[in-house]
């Protein structure tokens, strides 16, 4: 019977981590990720990233029966209950115990120098475009709708890698040059959060970005 009770405490207190550990990446996320739009380039090349709130829970390593917007919107409240997420063979605690301390470094990812993976290949899917610190990896998918028709040019947060072979996995890598942000609401991109001062801005993506960049980029 004693042992059956310290069973029970310690499924109760991994859940209790866990939904604390969510509860806080909710609120990071919220701050730092939702909302906003990044717009990374390398070369000649870019793309952007939207955190939509309905996406959270992906990256969690979490099941739930709530929708993804409800258990992000509990998440975000504080209000997250216990029974309201569970583990699976597709979400094994062990995987969310991982991907949570990562989840909460997610703004790393929009503010440090990064890695563009493209093509990378995980059992399900193949991520066309993924960004990486090497210590974690966020696949991106197109933005969609149900019948695979593209709503617009965003990519969107799928799945969150820890320390696996994402690297070896992907076709190829570039480290990015830039990254600027915005807030969704507006057109252009007002803000340049990572910067290879060696490089200058492409003329492709001069379109995107505030007036403020195009005079630096002259000089």
């Amino acid at each position: 019977f004693y042992i059956c009770e310290v069973s029970m405490a310690t499924k109760t207190d991994k859940k209790n981590m866990i939904r604390q550990g969510i509860i806080d990446s909710a609120e990071i996320y919220s701050q730092n990720l939702a909302g906003k739009v990044f717009l990374y380039v390398y070369g000649e090349e870019y793309f952007e990233v939207s955190f939509p709130v309905d996406h959270f829970l992906h990256l969690t390593g979490v099941e739930t029966r709530l929708s993804a917007r409800d258990f992000y919107k509990n998440a975000k409240k504080t209000i997250l209950t216990n029974n309201q997420f569970y583990f699976d063979a597709r979400h094994p605690y062990a995987n969310a115990k991982k991907k949570l301390p990562c989840l909460k470094r997610l703004p790393e990812l929009t503010n440090d120098m990064v890695c563009i993976l493209k093509d990378m290949e995980t059992l399900r899917i193949i991520y066309k475009l993924s960004v990486t610190n090497l210590e974690f990896t966020l696949g991106l998918t197109e933005n969609t709708d149900n019948n695979g028709n593209k709503i617009n040019d965003y990519f969107l947060p799928m799945t969150l890698r820890v320390k696996d072979s994402s690297v070896e996995k992907s076709s190829d890598g570039e480290v990015v040059d830039f990254i600027f942000a915005k807030d969704a609401s507006i057109s252009k991109y007002n803000t340049l959060l990572v910067e290879d001062k060696s490089k200058t801005i492409p003329d492709c993506i001069k379109h995107l970005i505030s007036e403020k960049f195009h005079i630096e980029t002259n000089e």
